[in-house]
């Protein structure tokens, strides 16, 4: 497929099933109103929301609560969001048809809306100080550590945490503000950047709601993606999502994206803490979208891009990703399998590829396409004792290939125009195991 069909089909997918309908718009829109009368517009609403880069279905969001200029010796929130606590369950006004539920925290007052014993939003209001100005003169803050945490159940278990050990709340720098402005200005240059992100999220998503030990963090996830942009304003959707998931392996071999608020920190810093084998489920989730996405000819599924399987591939195997070469297919090719049989007397091998063991094949282009270079694949069966997978320039690694393992394997050829997989083809090996005229008794 070729790139300009696949952009379309990855924004479409993004509009029609990712980005907030106008209906959640007003949903989360009537929810923030109804906290701006409460808190006499003290407050800023924060997270991937005001970025524009949050995905559907909406559960959360998270207002500041601005409760003055920060003192360093002076700090404490508690009776502040005491009366704000007592505020909401006397005066607020929900602007929705599901129940309410308060809860007061030391440093955050929660509202969880419920239909039934279903919990479908929740607001958490956490108090804020104003402490700098940020490069765009716009207000950072000082915040309770609580907001490093997710929603909901984590952010309790962290209440209960700090409790049992004892250890106050710390309290530490943050640019919202900064983060909102730095996404407006990259969306301002290309219309793919919030796309993109959104389709990464939904990926990675899939995979939490499948795996719990599936760690990767939404707003990682973004500033990966915000760096891209940074460096590269012209990225179209496929090159971004392509490029995040290149860069993967790296991005979890250690923290290495600073904070906006405090150049001391990392957003990044729970990939110092994460075990090998939650990374490694990220890398075998990375290594199935890349393959899938590789072996795409003509047509393609976005859907099955972001199913949560796992691939675990061979040491033996490579792929063009391995090289940095996208599969972009544009136009057709052939390739053909030659059996030898006596001496230099070759048979055609048939599409289905079935063939005995213990013969010689090799392949050739039957139809090729303009490029620079026919690169070409053999793969084994995974079951065999040499599965293979290598992938070598110009012909096949042997000339002629053994058929010496039963099994189904397969080799391609694709076709490489500057730097890009143009067109592919493959040809079926189906190998069986010769039976002996003479069978023992």
């Amino acid at each position: 497929m070729i790139k300009a069909e696949i952009n379309e089909l990855l924004r479409q997918y993004v509009r029609d099933n990712l980005s907030p309908d106008e209906k959640d718009r007003a949903f989360v829109s009537n929810i923030y109103e109804s906290f701006t009368e409460l808190l006499n517009n003290n407050c800023i609403q924060i997270g991937s929301y005001p970025r524009f880069t949050s995905v559907r279905p909406l559960h959360d969001l998270d207002i500041l609560y601005i409760l003055g200029e920060w003192n360093q010796y002076e700090h404490n929130p508690q009776s502040a969001l005491s009366e704000l606590f007592k505020s909401v369950k006397a005066d607020y006004e929900n602007p929705t048809d599901y129940a309410v539920e308060v809860s007061l925290q030391t440093h955050s007052v929660t509202v969880a809306y419920f239909e039934g014993k279903e919990e479908i939003f929740s607001v958490d209001i956490v108090p804020a100080y104003i402490f700098f100005k940020n490069e765009f003169q716009l207000d950072t803050y000082k915040v309770p550590e609580i907001l490093r945490k997710k929603h909901g159940q984590k952010r309790n278990e962290y209440y209960q945490q700090l409790a049992t050990q004892g250890r106050q709340m710390e309290w530490i720098n943050s640019d919202p503000r900064g983060y909102i402005q730095v996404a407006t200005e990259i969306n301002k240059s290309s219309n793919d950047f919030r796309k993109s992100v959104k389709f990464v999220k939904a990926w990675a998503n899939s995979y939490k709601a499948k795996y719990d030990d599936f760690k990767m963090k939404s707003f990682h996830i973004e500033q990966l993606i915000t760096i891209q942009y940074t460096h590269q304003p012209n990225l179209e959707i496929f090159d971004a999502v392509f490029q995040f998931f290149l860069q993967l392996p790296e991005a979890f071999s250690k923290a290495q994206v600073t904070d906006r608020a405090d150049n001391t920190r990392y957003i990044d810093d729970y990939v110092n803490d994460i075990t090998q084998t939650q990374k490694n489920l990220i890398l075998e989730a990375r290594n199935r979208f890349l393959s899938k996405l590789e072996s795409v000819y003509f047509d393609i599924e976005v859907e099955d891009l972001l199913e949560p399987i796992l691939y675990t591939r061979l040491p033996s195997e490579d792929f063009l990703y391995d090289r940095q070469i996208p599969t972009l297919t544009e136009s057709t090719m052939t390739i053909e399998g030659w059996i030898q049989k006596d001496g230099n007397d070759f048979r055609r091998l048939t599409q289905q590829g079935f063939i005995d063991n213990g013969l010689k094949i090799k392949f050739k282009l039957h139809m090729g396409v303009d490029c620079d270079e026919y690169w070409w694949k053999v793969k084994n069966d995974n079951n065999c004792e040499q599965p293979r997978g290598d992938i070598t320039v110009g012909s096949t690694k042997n000339v002629p290939e053994d058929t010496k393992y039963p099994g189904n394997h397969y080799v391609e050829c694709y076709a490489i125009r500057d730097g890009i997989c143009i067109a592919k083809a493959r040809q079926n090996v189906v190998i069986k195991e010769k039976r002996s005229l003479y069978p023992s008794h």
